[in-house]
């Protein structure tokens, strides 16, 4: 059901929008300082979520201006139909920290006290780039010592259940610090069906990039990225069924990871740069062609299992890999398929990985190194 505060829906009333009309276009821009937007071109709307809520079957949301930081996170709730037009614009999950209220502890380390962020998980950005101190779901890492931290490091140090100590080492100017405020870029939740994402950007983020969960079915997103988010750029859950064409995911704990029942297709795209896995597929049935993984995490890529949704007992998986490139950039780059699985490789070229298959695995004219397929 739609989400709409009564003023605004009294507003858009008065406006004549919910009049029977064929699909519309809703128009956003966060830098928009109208008294009365409509979502027309002329008269923006400050927000894509406002947009998200109004919009019927057949809309479509174009955010403006191209290339635009949006400090917002979308959610699609029980939708259908609609389209975002990203138009290469950014949804960061990260806020710009006030300049004030710094306690200066030595000459390049300060602090400041805050509120203990979602999920209880800590991302500061310096400069626009991620430091996470090597910390993620997967990866407990504990904080340093902050009088023993280096130049461009912080630390976490709780207060209560509800604030903590933020202690950063830098010799830069605070105001280029940003803090990680927002879960995700684009949400999906309860029954979903046909949604449309083109040209559109996530980073930052508390959880995943995009974090597809529910009954969503007809996912489809074109030219987007996941990066440098806490847990992954993509991730599909639940009994979702998504596609993703031109995609790149980097720098994140995982690139993408498709779990439950998902069912999830990648088109030409580009997974790298993780910290923990590239590629972790644990669903239904997974399709990646033409797509490219650069290993730098441990795992390069993994299937396993997935989970029927009713029984939650073990779901045989199944993947075909077609025209995939895989390389190795970790010392010891795992490819790994668990019991319970089918993966095949088609045309597939695998360079410095270490095969740990236990599954089915055929495969036709794919290589390792350079050698025929073991």
């Amino acid at each position: 059901m739609k989400r709409l505060s009564t003023t605004l829906l009294l507003a858009i009333l008065a406006l004549g929008l919910f009049a029977p009309a064929s699909a519309k276009d809703w128009h956003i821009n966060p830098e928009s300082k109208i008294d009365s937007p409509d979502g027309t071109p002329e008269r923006p709307l400050p927000s894509a979520q406002t947009a998200v809520d109004l919009a019927l079957p057949g809309d479509v949301i174009h955010l403006h201006p191209a290339g635009a930081i949006y400090r917002q996170m979308i959610t699609l709730r029980n939708d259908s139909g609609i389209t975002i037009e990203g138009n290469n614009v950014t949804l960061t999950g990260a806020d710009p920290l006030p300049t004030d209220g710094w306690e200066q502890i030595e000459p390049t380390l300060h602090r400041r006290k805050l509120t203990e962020p979602a999920m209880k998980r800590h991302l500061l950005i310096f400069n626009g780039k991620a430091q996470r101190m090597r910390r993620s779901p997967s990866l407990n890492t504990p904080f340093p010592d902050p009088h023993q931290m280096a130049e461009g490091e912080f630390a976490w140090q709780p207060i209560d259940g509800e604030t903590g100590w933020l202690y950063v080492r830098t010799s830069q100017p605070l105001s280029q610090l940003e803090w990680a405020v927002r879960t995700a870029g684009i949400a999906t939740s309860g029954t979903c069906r046909d949604i449309k994402i083109r040209n559109l950007n996530t980073r930052h983020a508390l959880n995943d990039g995009f974090n597809i969960h529910g009954d969503c079915r007809g996912f489809h997103a074109s030219q987007i990225s996941g990066y440098e988010c806490f847990d992954e750029g993509f991730s599909a859950h639940d009994a979702s069924q998504t596609t993703v064409e031109d995609g790149l995911f980097w720098g994140n704990d995982h690139a993408i990871a498709d779990v439950n029942a998902a069912e999830t297709r990648y088109l030409r795209c580009e997974f790298r740069d993780s910290l923990s896995v590239e590629v972790f597929l644990s669903g239904r049935a997974h399709h990646l062609e033409d797509c490219r993984v650069i290993a730098s995490a441990p795992t390069a890529f993994t299937l396993r299992p997935g989970t029927d949704l009713k029984s939650r007992s073990p779901l045989h998986a199944t993947c075909l890999l077609k025209n995939v490139t895989i390389t190795g950039n970790h010392p010891a780059a795992s490819f790994d398929s668990s019991p319970d699985t089918t993966l095949t490789l088609d045309s597939c070229t695998l360079s410095n990985i270490t095969l740990k298959l236990l599954g089915d695995h055929p495969s036709t004219a794919t290589t390792l190194d350079g050698k025929p397929w073991p």
